[in-house]
């Protein structure tokens, strides 16, 4: 150690004229060898500075930058109370919040809420105001803001599409920060009444209920959500055809980092595909499988909670009465085909019709497609294939009967009446898309191979199909339902919903789907709800009384530059901006620790 110090106190770094000397002495070999040793050593020092560099540094959000979006459909009425189509609701999503909202992994947090209690009963339901809530021109949101929203939507005369979510809810102020909600009856799905978005009552408290849904306040909308409305441009018609929103820094969760979000509207795909090709836009949400251009853009994809399926009307048609009729032609689709041929890909195969995320998908989807065992099921039931390869039963038959004479058995031979001879068929009822109709193709085809004949020639548009099945006047329909709600399992199956206006489209009248789904109904919390949800699914692959296929994939076509944050799962297409506030389209490299 001694002599180390000493060693230290005696070294001198070189002095620049004695560097300069030494090198002055080296041959023209050494000077090279001594550049080229150099020049490695400072190119290995940066290459290792970058890379120690690089190891540290990541990728965060940058304030600042424009997003174009193209959407198909004129938003007229940007009123949660009022809002119906797509339009309308994409951009009431934008420019209004709730008390709640869904993250991205469909969970409910608080918005303008910072907390809330639920009594044991599930009848009552406390919310808490954040401080400093303010609406786009900058006044103050209380108590009396969500008590006048939620009046109006239950207001008759105004014809609010929530209202039936609101009936038997009594909502009061406890005071300026504090609303109480109290049910006639625990509700499942309540929660996400308090997703619906607060009008201003400032604004609205004059406004007549006749002339409510014409109020220039449904164009020029002011709500709290993460952007607010500065410009709508309209085309020579007076038609809205491009809206500017601009961040709110208000806004009660964050700030959002984009800082101008630009709708701009197209009357059909076909002209927002175009505007996508031109650059005129840099996104688009719901776009067909078939026109998705991979190399191009990034895709983003969600689930969407809707679930195509053939519903069997019974009452038209008594063959579908017997469940091994059911599970013949469920067994004999080829779903995965479908999902492959007619979506590209773009959807997932189901069984039954409870959603995934209500099971934490604890039934895994399980491919029974077997069209052998479908022929096996059906001759079962007493159908054999004619001699045009059709199933069919009914007729006279010759059996071999036997019978005791004396203390012999003999067999003798019987002509038996089965009565008149019948072929299995029936009609499939859809709509007028490309999809619709490739789909019911591909069942015709599937069907025909198992000897069922299918009519696929009842193709309506949306206001004839929308008639019809209020009538129940079709053998079989092939629709998708919305599950935006949990308690609309109860709506779809319950045999109390069989008639119109019930949604019960299947006509299911089964003792066991009613007492699991009534059950449900009263069970408040989902971790105790999913072995019931469970038990229904289950229920359904026993005894069905549909033939559940698909649910498509909801496809987000976006420029490469723009990060999106999607729910997992999308109730409606709207719900793709829950996470608008997270989005960005500029972004820094800083170091870790500058993160934290």
């Amino acid at each position: 150690m001694h002599r180390f110090i000493i060693f230290l106190k005696e070294f001198q770094i070189p002095k620049k004229n004695e560097i300069l000397k030494t090198i002055k002495s080296f041959t023209k070999k050494e000077l090279s060898l001594f550049f080229l040793i150099l020049s490695v050593s400072l190119i290995s020092l940066i290459v290792i500075l970058v890379k120690i560099n690089k190891h540290f540094l990541v990728e965060v959000p940058s304030s600042g930058g424009t997003i174009t979006e193209g959407i198909i459909g004129t938003p007229v009425l940007i009123n949660p109370i009022l809002a119906i189509s797509d339009a309308d609701k994409d951009l009431t999503s934008i420019v209004y919040s709730g008390l709640m909202r869904r993250n991205e992994y469909g969970e409910y947090i608080p918005d303008l809420a910072s907390s809330y209690e639920i009594s044991e009963d599930g009848k009552t339901y406390t919310f808490y105001l954040k401080e400093n809530l303010k609406f786009h021109d900058g006044e103050k949101l209380d108590a009396d803001d969500i008590i006048f929203t939620i009046e109006k939507i239950k207001d008759p005369l105004i014809k609010s599409p929530r209202k039936s979510n609101w009936d038997g809810v009594e909502v009061s102020k406890v005071d300026d920060m504090t609303i109480s909600f109290k049910l006639s009856e625990p509700y499942i799905s309540f929660m996400d009444n308090t997703t619906i978005g607060i009008l201003p009552e400032h604004l609205w408290k004059n406004v007549g209920t006749q002339e409510f849904s014409l109020s220039n306040l449904n164009m020029r909308a002011i709500g709290t959500g993460p952007y607010k409305i500065v410009s709508v441009s309209k085309n020579k018609d007076g038609v809205p055809e491009m809206y500017k929103l601009k961040y709110f820094k208000n806004f009660s969760l964050k700030i959002p980092h984009i800082k101008y979000f630009i709708i701009k509207t197209y009357s059909n795909e076909k002209d927002l595909i175009k505007a996508l090709e031109s650059g005129d836009i840099d996104q688009a949400g719901g776009i067909s499988p078939k026109n998705i251009d991979a190399s191009q853009y990034k895709i983003n994809t969600a689930t969407l909670s809707r679930n195509f399926s053939l519903f069997l009307n019974e009452n038209k048609n008594k063959n579908f009465s017997d469940p091994n009729v059911i599970l013949a032609i469920d067994k004999a689709i080829n779903k995965q085909k479908i999902i492959d041929d007619v979506l590209n890909g773009y959807g997932t195969p189901i069984n039954n019709p409870v959603p995934e995320y209500l099971t934490k998908n604890e039934i895994p989807y399980e491919n029974n497609y077997d069209p052998e065992e479908s022929i096996k099921l059906l001759n079962k039931s007493g159908w054999h294939l004619n001699e045009n390869g059709v199933m069919e039963k009914g007729g006279t038959e010759i059996v071999e009967k036997t019978k005791k004479v004396g203390k012999k058995t003999v067999t003798e031979k019987v002509k038996v009446d089965n009565g008149p001879v019948v072929e299995l068929s029936f009609s499939i009822t859809t709509g007028d898309t490309p999809e619709l109709r490739a789909t019911v193709a591909s069942i015709q085809e599937s069907l025909l191979k198992i000897g069922i004949k299918v009519d696929i020639n009842k193709i309506y548009e949306t206001g004839q199909l929308s008639q019809t099945i209020r009538n129940r006047e079709y053998e079989a329909l092939f629709f998708g339902q919305i599950i935006s709600h949990e308690s609309d399992l109860y709506s779809y199956w319950h045999s109390s919903q069989r008639g119109d206006p019930g949604l019960n489209i299947a006509m299911a009248n089964s003792k066991n789907y009613d007492l699991l789904l009534e059950n449900i109904q009263k069970i408040l919390s989902l971790e105790t709800r999913i072995p019931e949800y469970k038990k229904f699914a289950e229920e359904f692959e026993k005894n069905p009384k549909a033939v559940v296929i698909y649910s498509p994939t909801y496809i987000y076509i976006s420029s490469k530059n723009i990060n999106n944050k999607l729910i997992n799962t999308l109730n409606n297409p709207s719900d793709r901006f829950n996470l608008i506030y997270e989005w960005y389209a500029k972004k820094d490299l800083v170091w870790k620790i500058f993160t934290k």
